[in-house]
């Protein structure tokens, strides 16, 4: 190395070294630590933390939720411009009892954005009853038993069942309770006073110690006082087979009765009987899909085409459900063998 670039070497290195602490780290992100929280409560905690600027006008706040994902978050607050870690913290509410909670502090300035570590806590308490609505049984022309599942969670939990045209529902059964207990328990109540052949939305609800807790919605329908009418539609290929084994295809759907829910429409079996000169040469039996649609296959073992080409007739019935009436379907022909 020459005389004249040592000299810039060495004035360089006095020049950085003159430089004040904030400009030389200007160009970092905020350095930040998630602290413990502290003040836990049944339904609140206060969050703590640290935030180092590095230098830059700073801004934190932090996040909290039921899961790493969050969901909720506090305000921006300032933390302002200082090359040193300060403490920070933030009081959360609303929060439920006997909960684990995630939460971590994030903040940004004009150097990037940075989050601190995963943490959790878990609330005071019992934690809220588990629910899961069940199915409607015993389903009649004006009434039906609502069921569902109700985990305790280590405290004595009321409950009822909320019912309507809609799923605003307007109409609830009596509180009963079950008894301080953990793990899942079937329980169930009746529902009168219905009108017939008409759809209810339903949901289970369970209350402690002032947290509710609500089950999904679902519906049912009940029995109408005449059974509604379908028509039956399917069609068989191919229309020709010409080779051993002889394997036929029955499709088909339900169609009308479009009042009616899927639920109570798209139930049965359905049979497919192929039949030659009145004898049976196969028969099928499935079940309609819940979007009303079916589909069979059947191959013709016992069909004798040594004389050349044979007809066969395809009979297809729908066997009806509580709702809907049987039915059958337009009677068709298919053909196996050379000829």
């Amino acid at each position: 190395m020459n005389s004249n670039a040592k000299v810039l070497l060495v004035g360089l290195v006095a020049a950085m070294a003159m430089l004040p602490a904030g400009v030389a780290r200007a160009g970092s992100s905020p350095t930040l630590v998630t602290g413990p929280a502290s003040s836990v409560t049944s339904s609140s905690a206060v969050l703590k933390g640290t935030v180092d600027p590095n230098g830059a006008a700073t801004n934190f706040r932090f996040e909290w939720g039921l899961t790493s994902a969050y969901g909720s978050a506090g305000p921006l607050r300032s933390a302002g411009d200082g090359s040193a870690a300060k403490s920070v913290e933030a009081k959360t509410g609303g929060l439920l009892p006997g909960t684990v909670y995630h939460y971590r502090v994030v903040a940004s300035s004009s150097s990037g954005t940075a989050s601190g570590a995963d943490r959790t806590f878990r609330t005071k308490g019992h934690a809220p009853p588990g629910v899961a609505t069940g199915a409607a049984v015993q389903v009649g022309l004006r009434s039906a038993t609502l069921t569902g599942i109700v985990d305790p969670n280590g405290e004595a939990t009321t409950y009822k069942f909320q019912y309507g045209l809609t799923s605003a529902y307007g109409s609830e059964t009596f509180g009963a309770s079950v008894p301080t207990g953990h793990g899942p328990m079937p329980v169930s109540q009746p529902v009168e006073g219905l009108s017939p052949g008409t759809a209810f939305h339903y949901r289970i609800v369970a209350l402690h110690g002032g947290v509710v807790s609500y089950g999904a919605d679902a519906t049912f329908v009940t029995l109408p006082l005449r059974k509604r009418l379908v028509r039956l539609r399917a069609r068989t290929l191919p229309r020709r087979d010409r080779r051993r084994p002889y394997l036929f295809t029955t499709t088909g759907h339900l169609a009308g009765a479009q009042s009616l829910l899927e639920s109570a429409r798209c139930t049965g079996n359905v049979s497919v009987a192929f039949v030659r000169h009145r004898r049976l040469v196969a028969a099928r039996l499935v079940p309609v899909q819940p979007n009303c649609t079916f589909g069979a296959q059947a191959v013709l073992r016992r069909l004798r085409t040594a004389q050349g080409r044979v007809g066969v007739r395809v009979l297809v019935r729908f066997h009806g459900n509580p709702y809907v009436a049987p039915a059958r379907a337009r009677p068709e022909w298919v053909f196996a063998g050379r000829g």
